[in-house]
Formats: structure tokens, C-alpha cells, sequence
């Protein structure tokens, strides 16, 4: 059985970080004070996705977006 796993690419997560980062600063300064419960939501799912690509930008690793497991079929076709 063969493990694949895919991540986004340097580029992705770094735009991904960018408007996450924005996400963040609208939230805490404006969305926050100006429309309570609301913006505190915002505001903790703007720093989950700046905190998914910022792992993805600045680590070897990564995280995946998601995972394939492949079985190896042990007859050959013909």
C-alpha cells in the first residue's frame, strides 16, 4: 500500500498567509469592537488559517490537505 499526502506549494501558502494575516487584522481592530460575538469568530478562524499556511510556508513538513492510501494490486493485467 502506497501513502500519498499533498500539501499546498511554497506560493500557495504564502498568498494563503498573506489574506489570513489581512483576516486577522480586519477582525481584531474592526470586526471585534464593532460586531461582538461575530467578530471574535471571525477572528479565531482568520488565525487558524493563517496558522495552517503559515506551517505549510515556513516548514519542510507541512500539513496536508489531505491523504490518499493506494493498494498495490499484486496480479498483472494483461
Amino acid at each position: 500500500m502506497k501513502k500519498f499526502s499533498f500539501k499546498p506549494s511554497k506560493p500557495v501558502s504564502f498568498i494563503g498567509f498573506i489574506g489570513g494575516l489581512c483576516f486577522f487584522i480586519f477582525g481584531f481592530f474592526y470586526a471585534i469592537p464593532n460586531m461582538g460575538l461575530f467578530g471574535v469568530i471571525w477572528t479565531i478562524l482568520a488565525v487558524v488559517i493563517t496558522f495552517y499556511y503559515a506551517v505549510n510556508l515556513f516548514t519542510k513538513k507541512g500539513l496536508s490537505l489531505y491523504k490518499i492510501e493506494v493498494e498495490e494490486s499484486s496480479k498483472k493485467s494483461k
